[in-house]
């Protein structure tokens, strides 16, 4: 197993008192890839490291590949040495030290470090909170108060558009009736007659003999006893039928819906 062929577990005393002790050893695993690595490493923990594996962290450091084995440098660091003040807003703490023969930079996860922006952000909290709150009870009163109009307003301005649209709809009843009437008044024949006799009379009251007179209808239709009747309901609006008469009788003179319809 190549995770057998490992060198002695060696730690880095050099340091001064005051530093952290790293523990370190050298694998060599039959992958090159540190994620690989990792996995192998993380389930032989317990065989790899003197101390209780949920007392420690780890980080393994790639050094170089030959065949088909890769040679890694494995740092193992007491978990409570990450709680010194010095690593307390460091999320990732870097140390430097010797594996192998060569000078190699292991980088532990610092779990429970708190960042100095979070720090200074977690200063400002409570006005933020504060501000927040602020804000959030404007709000709150300018939605309670739009509900308050909603209720009070939305039924006074249904009930105008209700008495808008009836109105509406009580002219446009009233025009179409109306409408109605006048056709069916201006259609009467009678109605008619009266109406073109009007505007005959209108510029000339004098009695005005008529050879015969027709109504269906579409017009009206007058027949002159002479030339001079025939100018007056000319004067009218009426026009000369079509065609004119037999010799010796007057041309008729037809009112169409146009006149008086």
């Amino acid at each position: 197993m190549p995770l057998d062929s490992v060198s002695d577990l060696t730690l880095d005393l050099s340091s001064p008192a005051r530093e952290v002790e790293v523990m370190t050893r050298v694998l060599r695993l039959p992958t090159d890839s540190v994620r690989q690595a990792r996995a192998i490493v993380r389930m032989q923990l317990d065989r790899l490291s003197p101390l209780p594996v949920d007392l420690i962290v780890f980080d393994l450091v790639r050094l170089q590949r030959a065949g088909g084995e890769t040679t890694f440098a494995l740092g193992i660091l007491r978990r409570s040495a990450l709680l010194e003040p010095a690593f307390a807003n460091r999320r990732i703490v870097a140390l430097a030290r010797s594996a192998d023969g060569a000078e190699v930079v292991f980088r532990f996860r610092n779990a429970s470090a708190v960042d100095d922006r979070e720090t200074r952000w977690l200063a400002h909290a409570p006005k933020a909170a504060a501000v927040a709150l602020g804000l959030t009870a404007v709000l709150l009163a300018g939605q309670i108060r739009a509900d308050q109009w909603r209720e009070t307003r939305l039924p006074a301005i249904a009930a105008e558009q209700r008495i808008a649209a009836r109105a509406a709809r009580d002219v446009r009843d009233q025009t179409a009736a109306l409408t109605d009437w006048r056709s069916l008044d201006r259609s009467d024949a009678a109605t008619r007659l009266l109406c073109i006799a009007s505007k005959i009379t209108a510029g000339d009251r004098s009695p005005l003999a008529l050879a015969g007179a027709a109504s269906d209808a579409s017009q009206v239709r007058l027949t002159p006893l002479d030339a001079g009747g025939a100018t007056r309901l000319s004067a009218a609006g009426g026009k000369a039928a079509p065609g004119g008469s037999a010799a010796g009788a007057t041309t008729p003179v037809i009112f169409g819906p146009e006149v008086c319809g």
